[in-house]
């Protein structure tokens, strides 16, 4: 998913469906009614009931289908470092290529094997 600054609401009719492609780390919620989450790559579905939510774990295709009259509520995730970035200036510039530079040096580190 593309969008990621805005929640967005789907008022959805029994069996109707929703895809989601690559919607890692956004929260699915049931605002109302019950509904049913498959997860490309994933060998159990979760079912919501109202007032549940759930946070898609990786990339891939989920469908999400109402079981009964429902409405779902789909959350970004929180901004990463790449949209702290961007929202941060240049301290927030400074501090990710120390951490990336720290990372390359832990990782000569790790023993090879």
């Amino acid at each position: 998913m593309d969008a990621r600054l805005a929640c967005s609401t789907h008022d959805m009719a029994s069996g109707s469906l929703l895809a989601l492609r690559d919607a890692s780390g956004w929260v699915v919620v049931s605002e109302r009614g019950p509904a049913w989450l498959t997860l490309e790559g994933y060998s159990q579905d979760k079912w919501l009931s109202a007032g549940e939510r759930f946070v898609v774990p990786g990339p891939g295709l989920m469908l999400v289908q109402a079981e009964g009259a429902s409405r779902i509520r789909l959350e970004p995730p929180p901004p990463g470092i790449l949209g702290r970035l961007a929202l941060g200036g240049r301290g927030m510039l400074r501090a990710a290529a120390q951490a990336s530079l720290y990372a390359a040096e832990r990782m000569k580190l790790l023993p090879s094997g």
